[in-house]
């Protein structure tokens, strides 16, 4: 069944790429973090949720143990004084390099044995499958 395809991708792929990640400190939910982050410089930490698939509750806890490691720095939103934003530090600039090499790596080991018919093919189901699932063309 898909779902349970899902789940298993889900399960193995997060723990390879925490042994993947282990050499740099960070797990894969830091490095979520900081790849959106990069992405949305001063991102409000609650729009982190969906990339996390946890509760605001732990993005707290994990944001604030980031920032206890010099990984993130958070600062109150202007617009919304409730609110606080995510900043990359020098730390953290400094490591997203090797951050995306690892993702490199973890990603050949995962397509490993793909032609590059089946990988155009790949990206374009899981487009797809994206957008039935959400609505949008690019996840």
């Amino acid at each position: 069944m898909f779902i349970c395809d899902i789940s298993v991708f889900n399960k193995h792929g997060k723990q390879l790429l925490d042994t993947y990640l282990e050499p740099l400190q960070v797990d894969w939910r830091e490095m979520v973090v900081l790849l959106v982050v990069e992405k949305v410089p001063g991102i409000a930490q609650g729009r982190l949720t969906p990339f996390l698939q946890t509760d605001k509750a732990n993005i707290t806890k994990l944001l604030q143990t980031m920032e206890h490691q010099g990984l993130l720095q958070r600062e109150e939103d202007p617009e919304d004084h409730r609110s606080r934003t995510c900043h990359l530090t020098t730390k953290s600039l400094a490591l997203l390099p090797k951050i995306h090499d690892t993702m490199k790596k973890w990603e050949d080991h995962c397509f490993r044995g793909f032609t590059e018919e089946e990988l155009v093919l790949f990206a374009t189901l899981r487009q797809k499958v994206g957008y039935n699932l959400t609505g949008h063309f690019d996840l």
